[in-house]
């Protein structure tokens, strides 16, 4: 808005009001001219347009990712197995064998060369010793050898043949079982594969924001994201029985043994709240 003056020849000067885009009715006009040769126009303003304000909206959606990578690590878990009718012969029997197969697991796979400097064998360790008696079978009839005795090992291999060496020796004794077999990556790679995985997700999430965003015509910004905490990786895991004798039934066989590294799955989801402008 500004003033403007109108000259006039044979009349004192006028001053007017210019306005932008103003309609003025008539009914709307009232002017009147004061001893200083003024003219008061007044009048109502209506933009040429206006638009309602557009109210908060805010957005929730949830971010996905998954990464695969090869297993790096396989990880044997067995056990060493007895029973009889005396508890200390069956101790004896177990423990007897379980030093055996540490010490040719330690001989075996422990040594490294100039052409393989890293040892096959990352760990290898007792996890559980039980012992039990138990007078009836299924049936609630007596039984001749009720004493029981087991001890459960853990090994961790980097070298899948050397893996699958150490399986076929387990295989050869009676009183061994193979509980399981386990396919993992290394703590290193396991962190910087949740990094990434973390990463994929917010920007999953970011890309549903910016796809409702573009259909709305609205401009979108994160105010909060929430991790859900789940763990860095999935641990491919097999439970198996290859000695029935113990928890098996009789005439049963032995479930097959699936010695096909598993590829591992590492996730992650996340919750991110933006404000649409």
């Amino acid at each position: 808005m500004k003033m403007i003056r109108r000259e006039e020849s044979t009349a004192p000067p006028h001053w007017g009001l210019a306005l932008g885009n103003v309609m003025i009715t008539d009914s709307e006009i009232a002017a009147f001219r004061a001893d200083t040769g003024f003219l008061i126009i007044s009048c109502k303003l209506f933009p040429e347009s206006s638009q309602p304000m557009m109210a908060p909206l805010t957005i929730i959606v949830t971010g996905k990712s998954s990464v695969t990578h090869a297993p790096e690590r396989g990880t044997i878990r067995f056990s060493v197995k007895g029973n009889g009718p005396q508890q200390d012969q069956v101790a004896s029997l177990v423990a007897s064998l379980s030093t055996s197969l540490q010490n040719w697991f330690k001989s075996t796979f422990h040594s490294w060369s100039d052409d393989h400097p890293d040892p096959p064998l990352t760990k290898f360790s007792s996890t559980s010793i039980k012992t039990w008696t138990k007078s009836t079978d299924k049936h609630d009839q007596p039984v001749q050898n009720l004493h029981y005795a087991s001890i459960s090992f853990k090994a961790v291999f980097r070298d899948f043949t050397k893996l699958n060496q150490a399986i076929e020796e387990l295989l050869g004794y009676h009183k061994v079982e193979i509980d399981g077999l386990d396919w993992s990556l290394t703590d290193e790679t396991g962190r910087q594969l949740a990094s990434n995985a973390r990463k994929l997700a917010l920007r999953d999430a970011i890309q549903q924001a910016d796809d409702y965003s573009e259909v709305l015509g609205r401009q979108v910004s994160v105010v909060e994201i929430t991790d859900h905490g789940m763990s860095p990786y999935r641990a491919t895991h097999r439970d198996l029985v290859m000695a029935p004798s113990f928890g098996g039934h009789p005439g049963e066989d032995p479930a097959p043994l699936d010695l096909t590294p598993q590829d591992i799955d590492v996730e992650s989801q996340v919750n991110v709240t933006f404000q649409a402008a």
